[in-house]
């Protein structure tokens, strides 16, 4: 097979709570706020289910497409494990739920936390840039069998979503989900929202760029598959990772827009504010 060069990675530039509760900026060492014992049970299923999906109205598209262009927010990001990729170019990126029950699809591999049972039929994005502090902690455990995927940010004008201040996986389980959180979660408000300072947080101070949440953890979730139509790159770590997976999968490798390919630690390094969240919790 000839090899088709990718492109180097480039970087992309880039809350007072959308929630009337205050909740802790999450330690280092995990990934969203911890419960209190006997607070919240971590491992029970949770009671709540996803809120009745609301098609948006054209005034609120209309607004979200001017916060979209305001902040420069063009696009959206998943990693995924590395043996995970050519499913998700031959059928687009699907939700746990759909994959289950889909038997074109063989095992794929998720990550911890997971969202709870009803809503594993949800896919989770972030803004501009990865989860980081997830990202690499992941990494951490097990190597760099990872890519990025980077989608086109106009996705969001096409299908209903939930907007998070920390990852969705724990905040769904907290005891005030279901009547001061749940409500909000589809409002382009919220949306807006989370890219708001804090009490603890100036953006300007950090320098947090337009496009980026101000929490490094906010995320997304979609509730349909999204199209390879709106796929725009894939970024690998090195060279190394995207030649062996291009020689084990010649045959889609071989058929795929070589635009889409990109290496570099683009995506595989912590925001430029890091140092900020590393020291919130001491």
């Amino acid at each position: 097979m000839e090899k088709t060069a990718p492109r180097r990675a480039i970087q992309v530039g880039q809350s007072g709570l959308p929630f009337p509760v205050q909740l802790p900026v999450a330690p280092e060492s995990s990934v969203a706020p911890e419960a209190s014992d006997g607070e919240i049970d971590q491992a029970a299923p949770s009671p709540y289910g996803v809120p009745p999906l609301v098609p948006i109205s054209a005034e609120e598209e209309f607004r979200l497409r001017a916060i979209l262009k305001e902040r420069k927010i063009d696009t959206l990001i998943h990693f995924t494990r590395l043996e995970n990729l050519a499913s998700i170019l031959n059928y687009g990126l699907m939700a746990r739920q759909m994959i289950e029950t889909d038997a074109r699809i063989g095992r794929v591999q998720t990550n911890q936390p997971e969202l709870p049972s009803e809503w594993q039929s949800m896919i989770a994005l972030n803004i501009s840039f990865p989860d980081y502090r997830l990202f690499y902690r992941m990494q951490e455990q097990r190597g760099y069998e990872w890519v990025v995927l980077v989608y086109d940010a106009a996705l969001l004008t096409q299908q209903s979503f939930f907007s998070f201040i920390f990852p969705a996986a724990n905040l769904i389980r907290t005891p005030i989900f279901a009547k001061e959180i749940a409500p909000r979660l589809q409002s382009v408000s919220t949306f807006e929202d989370l890219f708001k300072d804090t009490d603890t947080v100036r953006r300007r101070l950090l320098q947090i760029p337009d496009a980026y949440p101000t929490h490094p953890y906010s995320e997304l979730l979609l509730p349909e598959t999204i199209a390879n139509q709106y796929l725009k790159e894939v970024h690998f770590y090195n060279e190394y990772k995207f030649d062996q997976w291009c020689f084990q999968n010649q045959g889609l490798a071989g058929i795929i827009d070589k635009n889409l390919w990109q290496i570099g630690l683009t995506y595989f390094s912590p925001r430029m504010d890091y140092a900020n969240w590393r020291t919130a919790s001491r």
